[in-house]
Parts: structure tokens; C-alpha cells; sequence
């Protein structure tokens, strides 16, 4: 099936190309056929007889046959009667050398014809002289009438090419005589004229000539515009070499057209023979040259054949040839001219063929190109041994730039779409590159966050001293590191358009400052002068606080690295609406060519091993990148060996009445870039004074989420010089389970994780508790705006890039505790402070059933008030505010309560207990005592005939079931939602908070409700 398409598309290409070839062969004799003047009239012994037709218009005919010619004689120069011996008879058109002897050098003579026609009146005609005699005569009734050259002065070797000349003449005698008379200097060509003249009335002749002329003017204007087109291409950096051989053939096709047919060309340039036949000739092999090497060029990915080589070789020593050579040799060499014209064009077709039988996409047109150029070259001889003066045919030319175009532009669009697809390609590699930088920074973030923590942890403990000082180098190392991962993040994001600004209105005064005071510690022993000349008063700027003390870091920082001695000035001018403030070092400068790269990403002024300061070249392109921005320019002026100055412009303020606060810079994130310059001791100390002044006070417990085991050890490390009970999880499935279980004071988790990310499990720990009831700090790699976003979003509390400060982590899980324990501590003195409120209501009605009871049932109202004595005495116990309570201290305070409302209500309220003996359980205080008064409150007393109140407590594998169930009115649990009590919502959310548990609560209408919950097994 293969093999039958591939044959089927090369017989194809095979009637293409043929049937093409016939088109443009039948184009050719279309257009003769078009061009040529059918009717002629014969002379008869030197007379044409015109008096039969009519020359008044539409009137153009050959003059044929029987002209008088006279050998070595000029007519209208000598005596008409002693010639008449010397008279003979041509048979025009042909040759004249057949009337002279071969033993005379240079030919000339007189051709003589009377015309017979008779005019009423004067009537203007034209006769067209072909090319052939140079110089020559005409004279019409013996008056001169025009001529080609000059027979006095045209000597042998300066005379003209001959070329069609038309003249225009008035006839008004019954009998006319036309007298042409001229020289052969020419010797290597045959004499006379061997193409025909053509008479004709006025209109006919102009139009005959005016179009032959058109066309071909027609032509060169179409190449020239094709040339001025590749000039243009040229010249906005489009230089290959097929625009220059397509230039060429431009230029040599034009002049082909202009030095053939009429001869355009040598009307306006006065040039001799010879140098006229050289020109030709050079033009026909010019363009065969150029076309060779063109379609080679175009052909080269396809194929590179030897004669390709070859034949552009031989056309350029041909070329010389042309142009050193003597005229003789050329015309006796002119089989190789007609060789090479007609061959090199065959030679390209065929490999094009060969190329398009492979079927390689869009060689075809080159095909067709081929085939008109070898059309055109195989119809040269035709049209050069037709007999019309005017042989000029532009199609070929026409059709073969048309099919080169047509390949050019499918070329053009292949690689249009090649180019599409590429970009799109090179887009993915692109998103894949800066993908791979944010992911590759947050992977080395994970073995430097463990190094850097370490290291800070051993500081924190006391270690030695002389270990001390390589633990700060370490720490040093590693926040230097840190920060060129932030480089590379911070230019991601400014070439993806996602780094987001805060713009204000900000002193750049007080900013310089802060900074260059940041930086004077690194002159300590440097001969160099840091200046800030910015005006106090300077007007305020919009911009970013963080990113400003950024671009001046970065500038004040690389002015540091390449300044050895002199000084370093921050200065600033306002123009117009923007502020421009420059820094300018005496340093050791930038290379003019280095100038107009300096801004780009990776560039460094000195890449070698020898470099001064090192770094990843970032730093200018990141300020460049922010000022653009901010909306402003930056530049930088240079000179070696003196200086250099960064110029950058920020927009001025519209608000400027603004209260200017005490900035301090030293603690803005910008500048811990810089820390790994200083001395760590400072950190140190504040270290150990954290560990000593910690604000936890209870044995608080965090469970640590990260699926790498070392950064979990890490972590672990980093918090064991604290009180604190840390558990490990190394998925977000195992911290779900371990908090199903268990209760924790902070969650610190890692976001990327396999199977769940961080995000993940945020979200599944908010479905159950809040940022209150447990705290999400996500300590990751992760630092772009869009993560930090989503991080919240998720239900985190806080993060802590990595690699961690260790203080900040340390006082962030500080307070990430302190906020959950201080919640905890909210919830269980508000349970006791509602204990503690016993309701009027309750307290006098109390009362009242005791004072009822004296005198009646003393009994009874002694077990009132030992109770009620009980009662009060549990609701004010300080053991209240405890986190949990044994499950007896709790039921004492319940029997206190329900036996109070027994003696008060009687069998209106009922109790039964299902509660196993010795069980150890502990449950949050309050926490039953107000399910029942709930249950008795709101359940069993509205009802008419009292209830029945179960209190349930069943131990299974892993829970404690606890159930409180009664008969009383129930509710619709389906219908809109009541506002609960503020103590159930209280034991719920420390239920929450100890055990992850909530209330369940079922209700029927006239049923009745139960209210429970599971506590799990420790």
C-alpha cells in the first residue's frame, strides 16, 4: 500500500513538472504568435507596390524579398548613375556577406527601395530598422530622416551596437525611395540585416514599439522592487546568502532584459561594440551563476551533488574570461556561453526533480522554478534566430519568480509553524526552567534548613568556645546561600510578572541611611568613604519599602565588592516627577561593551576564576527589573580605573504630609542577605536568653509533619532544649490519624509532601477544629506570594521559610502555643465562671424548698441541705479550671445537682444510672453536669408529668461512650436551629480541643433527646 502511494506521487511529480513544461512551451508560441506580424509585402526589383492597400491605419507590414543593394557604396554619399554596375538584387531578409569579397576587412554598402502608393495628402508613417548595421544611415526621397552611429567618425572599434531603432517619416509623392546605407564594424557576426524591417502608419508603429519597450520596462520595474525589498531585509539584519543570490539575479536579469530585445540599455549608455556584447554576454552567465547557486542554497539540507559545485565554478571563470578576454575569443567560444546558459538550468531541474521524487515538502516549486528558467534558456536560440526586430518574452521569468516565491513563502509558513511550535516548546522549557528553579531552591532549602539548625541549636545550648566560632561560620555559610535561593526565586517572579508591590509613599533619605549604616561594617579596614547626600527635605517616593532597601542594598553592596580605596555616594535630584537617586563608586569601572549587558540575568562585569566577589550576577538585573516596576529607569555610566555610577528613578509621592517614623532597617528582611557578614554573638545571647525567658509554661505538645525522616530529627533537635513533648508524623494520613487519637498544642507541617500536601492537611484539620483550637504552622521552602496565599487560605496560623531563623521558629511556636493555650484557658474559666453563676432562680427556690421542708419533713430536708452544701462546694472548687477531672469528681457534682432537683420537683424528675464501677476515665469539668441540667432544664421539666433522666457511660476497645438521653419534649432536629446555651457551646469546644470529639445530639418531638459524645482511650 506504501509503495503504491509512493509511486503514485512521483508519477505525479512527473505529469506536474511535463504538463508545465507543455503549458509554458505553449505559452511561448501563444505569445510569437501574438507578437508577429503575419502580412508582408514583396519587393520586385527593388519596388514595393502599395497602391492596393490601405496604410491609412491598422497598417504594418514586412518589407520582403527583392531590396537594391550596392556593395561598397554609399548611396546618398556618391553618384547614383557610375554605381548602377554594383547594383544586385537581396532577397531580404538575409546576410549581405555573400556580396563581398572575403579578403575585405570592413564591409558596407546602400540598400535602396521605392515604394509605389499614391497620397491625396500627406500621411505619416514608420518604418522599423532591426538590429544589424552599426553605424548606419536612413533617408527617405533623399532626406536624411535619422541613423544609428556616425559613418564620418564610428571607426572599427568605437562604433555602436546595432539595436531596433523605429523613425517616423511623411509621405506625400506617388513614389517614394528609402535609401538605408551603413556599416559592418562588427567582423565575428554576419553583415546586413537578417531581421525584418517593418513599415507601418503612424499609430501602428508607436504601439508595436511603445509595447515592446513597456514590457520590458514592466519586468525590470517588478525586480527592482524585488531587489529594494531584499535590501530592506538586508539591511534590518536578514543576511543569508540566498537574499544575496537572489539579489544578483535580480540585478543580472534585469540587465539581460535591457540588453537584449531593444537594447534599452544602450540608448542612454554610450559604449562601443564590444564592451556592449561583453555586457550581454556577463549578464546571461551572471544570472545562470546566481541562479545555480541560489537553488543549490535552497536545496542544500536536501542534497549536495558535485556538479552543483562544479558548474558555479566554471560559469565564474567564464565570468573573467568574459571580461579579460579579447571580443574574437568570446565569439569564437560562444558554443560554452550557450552551453552554460542552457545547461546549468537543466542540471538544477533534474536534481530538483530528483529531490521531489524523495518527497520532500515544497520542492516542488523549485521544480517548476527550474522548469522555467530552462524553458526560457532552451527558447534563447528560438527567439534570437526569429526575423522580428522586437523579440522580448517576460513570462517565463515571471512564472519562475512566482514559483520560487511560492516556495519561499511555504517555507515561510513551515517555518511559521515550525517556529509556533517551537516557541510553545520553548515556552514549556521555559515554565519547566523556572519550575525547576523554585523547586530545586526549595530542595536545597531542605539540607540547609537541617544544617542551619543544627548549627543554631549547638549555639543555643553553650557549646565550647572554640567551637563557636566555626558554628557562626556555618550559620554565616548558610544564610548566604539562603538569600542567592532568594535571588533566583525573586527573578522567576519578575519574569513571570507575579511579583506583586506594596508601593507607599517613603523617605529615600531615611532609607539610604538605614542601609549604608547596615554596610559600614564591611569598610572596617577599607580606606573608603560611604556618603549619603540625599537632602533631608527630598520629597517622599512610591514605592515598596521591602524592595527599595532591596535596590539599595544591591547597588550599595556591589559598589562595596569593587571599590578598594576613594568613596561611595548616594545622591539624589528631583525631575519633573521622579526622583532620580544615583550611587557612584571610584571603583574599578565597566567596559563600554559591558555596560549594555551588565543588566542582564548571570552577567558579572568579571566571570573568571579571578573574580572579585563572586555571587550568580543577579543582583543588577533584579534592581533593574524592580525599578521597571516602580514605573522607573535605571542606567549606569562607566570609565575604567575611575568609577561608576547607577542612576535609577523612582516616582515622587503625591502625598508628602505624611509623619515620617524612626525607620529601622536592621530588622527588615531585606538585610538578613547581609547578616552572614556580622558577628553571631549578638544571636547568640538572644538565644539563650529566649531558652531562659520562655513563656510556656505547661508541658505543651507538638506533632511535627514531614516526609523527610531528617528534617523531622532536625526539628526534633532543634526543640530539645525545651519542655515541650514532640511527635513525629511522616505523612499527612499519619497526622490525621495520630490527631484522631491524640491532642496536640501546635501542628508544625511541611507543604510539600507526597499523597498530601500541606494544604491537604490543613484542611482537614479545620473541618474539625479551629486556629484557636489547634494552630497550623507550616514551616517549607516555599516563599512565593501565591504559596504564602494558600498557606492561609488552607488555615494555617503562621509560617517559617526555610531555611529557619532559629529564634524566629522559636518564638513563633511560642506564640502559636501561647495563643492555644490561652484559649483553653479562656474556655475553662468561662465553664467555671458559668458554674460559678448559679442562677437566681435556682439559688431561692433552693431555699425555699429547704425553709418549706422545717417543721415538716426534717429528714428530707437535711438531705437538702447536705446537697445543696455539696453542690456549692463542688461548683467553686478551684479544680474547676483544670484541663480534665477524674469521672467521680465530676458525677459528685451531678448527684449534688440531681438531688436537689429530686427533693424539689419529686417524682417529676427521674434518674437512671448506667455507670460500671472502678472505670478510669477523665473528662473536661462541668462537661456532664451541664448535659444533665441541660436535659432536666429544657427536656423533662416543660413537660406536663415530668421525665426520666439516663445518665450511660460504656467502655468499649478505645472509647467511653458517655450518654445522656431523656423522655422529656424533644425538638425538631431538622428544622431551623436553636441558639444553643453558652454551656453546651462550651463543653463542646473544650471537647474539641482535648479529644477532637464533638456532641452528638439527637431529638424527636415528644420523645425526647440524648446527647452524646466519645472519649478516647489514653
Amino acid at each position: 500500500m506504501i509503495k503504491k502511494q509512493i509511486f503514485s506521487k512521483k508519477i505525479s511529480i512527473f505529469l506536474i513538472s511535463g504538463l508545465f513544461f507543455c503549458f509554458l512551451t505553449i505559452l511561448h508560441f501563444t505569445w510569437m504568435n501574438f507578437t508577429n506580424i503575419s502580412k508582408g509585402v514583396n519587393a520586385i526589383q527593388g519596388t514595393v507596390d502599395l497602391r492596393s492597400i490601405d496604410t491609412s491605419h491598422n497598417f504594418k507590414v514586412k518589407l520582403q524579398k527583392e531590396w537594391e543593394f550596392y556593395p561598397n557604396v554609399l548611396l546618398a554619399s556618391e553618384n547614383v548613375q557610375s554605381v548602377e554596375q554594383n547594383k544586385v538584387y537581396t532577397n531580404q531578409p538575409e546576410s549581405w556577406d555573400q556580396y563581398f569579397k572575403n579578403n575585405e576587412k570592413a564591409h558596407y554598402g546602400s540598400y535602396r527601395l521605392k515604394i509605389l502608393k499614391e497620397h491625396t495628402s500627406p500621411q505619416m508613417y514608420g518604418i522599423t530598422i532591426p538590429e544589424g548595421l552599426a553605424p548606419y544611415e536612413l533617408y527617405i526621397n533623399d532626406q536624411f530622416i535619422g541613423g544609428l552611429g556616425n559613418l564620418t567618425t564610428n571607426l572599427t572599434q568605437n562604433a555602436p551596437i546595432g539595436r531596433p531603432i523605429t523613425y517616423f517619416f511623411t509621405l506625400d509623392t506617388n513614389e517614394s525611395e528609402i535609401i538605408i546605407q551603413g556599416v559592418q564594424t562588427n567582423p565575428y557576426e554576419q553583415g546586413g540585416f537578417q531581421r525584418e524591417i517593418i513599415l507601418g502608419d503612424l499609430h501602428s508603429m508607436e504601439q508595436s514599439t511603445s509595447f515592446s519597450i513597456d514590457t520590458q520596462m514592466a519586468v525590470c520595474l517588478v525586480f527592482l522592487i524585488y531587489l529594494l525589498f531584499t535590501i530592506l531585509l538586508w539591511g534590518i539584519g536578514i543576511r543569508n546568502k540566498t537574499l544575496f543570490y537572489f539579489a544578483m539575479i535580480t540585478i543580472s536579469a534585469c540587465l539581460t532584459i535591457l540588453t537584449s530585445s531593444n537594447r534599452i540599455l544602450f540608448s542612454y549608455l554610450p559604449i562601443n561594440w564590444i564592451w556592449a556584447n561583453k555586457l550581454t554576454y556577463f549578464s546571461y552567465i551572471h544570472n545562470a551563476l546566481f541562479f545555480v547557486l541560489l537553488l543549490r542554497e535552497l536545496m542544500k539540507e536536501y542534497s549536495k551533488p558535485k556538479i552543483l559545485t562544479i558548474v558555479p565554478l566554471v560559469c565564474t571563470f567564464y565570468l573573467f574570461f568574459i571580461v579579460v578576454a579579447p571580443i574574437e575569443y568570446i565569439f569564437k567560444t560562444k558554443l560554452i556561453f550557450i552551453i552554460l546558459f542552457i545547461v546549468s538550468p537543466i542540471i538544477i531541474t533534474i536534481f530538483t526533480l530528483i529531490i521531489a521524487l524523495k518527497g520532500q515538502k515544497g520542492v516542488i516549486f523549485l521544480l517548476l522554478t527550474g522548469t522555467a528558467v530552462v524553458t526560457n534558456s532552451l527558447f534563447l536560440p528560438i527567439r534570437q534566430n526569429t526575423t522580428l526586430p522586437y523579440n522580448h518574452y517576460p513570462f517565463d521569468i515571471f512564472i519562475g519568480v512566482t514559483a520560487l516565491s511560492a516556495f519561499w513563502f511555504t517555507s515561510y509558513f513551515q517555518t511559521t509553524l515550525q517556529t509556533e511550535k517551537l516557541s510553545v516548546k520553548l515556552q514549556k522549557e521555559i515554565n519547566t526552567k523556572d519550575d525547576f528553579l523554585a523547586n530545586t531552591s526549595h530542595e536545597l532549602r531542605n539540607p540547609l534548613h537541617g544544617m542551619m539548625s543544627i548549627a543554631q541549636t549547638m549555639l543555643a545550648k553553650q557549646v565550647d568556645k572554640e567551637d563557636q566560632n566555626d558554628l557562626k561560620l556555618m550559620v554565616r555559610i548558610g544564610n548566604h546561600m539562603t538569600h542567592m535561593l532568594d535571588d533566583l526565586l525573586d527573578l522567576v517572579k519578575l519574569k513571570e510578572n507575579t511579583l506583586q508591590l506594596q508601593p507607599k509613599p517613603l523617605n529615600a533619605y531615611n532609607l539610604a541611611s538605614g542601609v549604608s549604616n547596615m554596610f559600614r561594617f564591611m569598610l572596617k579596614g577599607k580606606p573608603i568613604e560611604l556618603i549619603v547626600r540625599i537632602p533631608i527635605n527630598s520629597p517622599f517616593v512610591f514605592a515598596d519599602e521591602t524592595r527599595l532597601i532591596q535596590i539599595f542594598a544591591n547597588l550599595i553592596h556591589n559598589a562595596i565588592k569593587f571599590t578598594e580605596q576613594g568613596s561611595i555616594t548616594i545622591d539624589a535630584e528631583v525631575v519633573g516627577k521622579q526622583l532620580y537617586i544615583s550611587v557612584t563608586d571610584t571603583g574599578i569601572g565597566i567596559d563600554k561593551n559591558m555596560q549594555e549587558i551588565v543588566f542582564e540575568p548571570y552577567e558579572q562585569v568579571d566571570s573568571t576564576m579571578t573574580s572579585i566577589g563572586g555571587g550568580l550576577g543577579l543582583g543588577l538585573s533584579i534592581c533593574h527589573k524592580l525599578v521597571s516596576l516602580h514605573g522607573g529607569t535605571m542606567s549606569v555610566s562607566s570609565t575604567i580605573g575611575v568609577g561608576s555610577t547607577f542612576t535609577f528613578s523612582l516616582p515622587i509621592a503625591k502625598l508628602q504630609n505624611i509623619e515620617d517614623s524612626e525607620l529601622n532597617v536592621e530588622k527588615d528582611t531585606a538585610f538578613i542577605k547581609y547578616s552572614f557578614l556580622n558577628d553571631l554573638s549578638r544571636e547568640h545571647n538572644i538565644a539563650a536568653t529566649t531558652e531562659t525567658t520562655s513563656l510556656v509554661t505547661s508541658h505543651a505538645r507538638i506533632l511535627i509533619v514531614d516526609d523527610d525522616a531528617v528534617n523531622l530529627q532536625v526539628l526534633v533537635n532543634a526543640f530539645s532544649t525545651d519542655s515541650f513533648e514532640i511527635e513525629t508524623a511522616l505523612s499527612g494520613v499519619e497526622a490525621l490519624d495520630m490527631l484522631q487519637n491524640n491532642s496536640y498544642d501546635l501542628v508544625i507541617s511541611d507543604i510539600m509532601m507526597p499523597h498530601m500536601s500541606g494544604y491537604d492537611l490543613a484542611k482537614h484539620i479545620r473541618k474539625k477544629l479551629s486556629i484557636s483550637e489547634l494552630p497550623i504552622l507550616f514551616l517549607t521552602a516555599r516563599q512565593q506570594s501565591e504559596d504564602i496565599q494558600r498557606a492561609f487560605l488552607s488555615g494555617a496560623n503562621d509560617y517559617v521559610k526555610k531555611p529557619m531563623e532559629y529564634m524566629e521558629l522559636k518564638s513563633r511556636v511560642q506564640a502559636l502555643i501561647q495563643v492555644k493555650q490561652s484559649s483553653e484557658e479562656r474556655l475553662r474559666i468561662e465553664a467555671a465562671w458559668l458554674q460559678a453563676q448559679i442562677q437566681p432562680h435556682f439559688f431561692f427556690n433552693t431555699l425555699n424548698s429547704i425553709i418549706s421542708l422545717h417543721g415538716v419533713d426534717e429528714e428530707k430536708m437535711e438531705e437538702l441541705l447536705l446537697a445543696f452544701s455539696d453542690y456549692l462546694q463542688t461548683s467553686f472548687d478551684f479544680q474547676n479550671v483544670d484541663l480534665v477531672v477524674p469521672i467521680d469528681y465530676e458525677l459528685k457534682l451531678v448527684r449534688a445537682y440531681l438531688a436537689i432537683e429530686q427533693i424539689r420537683f419529686g417524682d417529676k424528675v427521674q434518674v437512671i444510672w448506667d455507670i460500671p464501677e472502678n472505670i478510669e476515665l477523665s473528662i473536661p469539668p462541668l462537661s456532664i453536669q451541664t448535659l444533665v441540667e441541660n436535659a432536666i432544664q429544657h427536656g423533662i421539666l416543660p413537660r406536663r408529668g415530668g421525665g426520666t433522666v439516663t445518665i450511660r457511660i460504656v467502655e468499649t476497645e478505645q472509647h467511653f461512650n458517655i450518654t445522656i438521653s431523656d423522655n422529656g419534649v424533644g425538638f425538631d432536629n431538622n428544622g431551623p436551629k436553636e441558639k444553643r446555651s453558652v454551656g453546651l457551646v462550651n463543653t463542646q469546644q473544650r471537647l474539641k480541643q482535648l479529644f477532637g470529639v464533638e456532641l452528638t445530639i439527637e431529638s424527636v418531638v415528644g420523645q425526647g433527646t440524648t446527647i452524646s459524645l466519645q472519649i478516647p482511650k489514653k
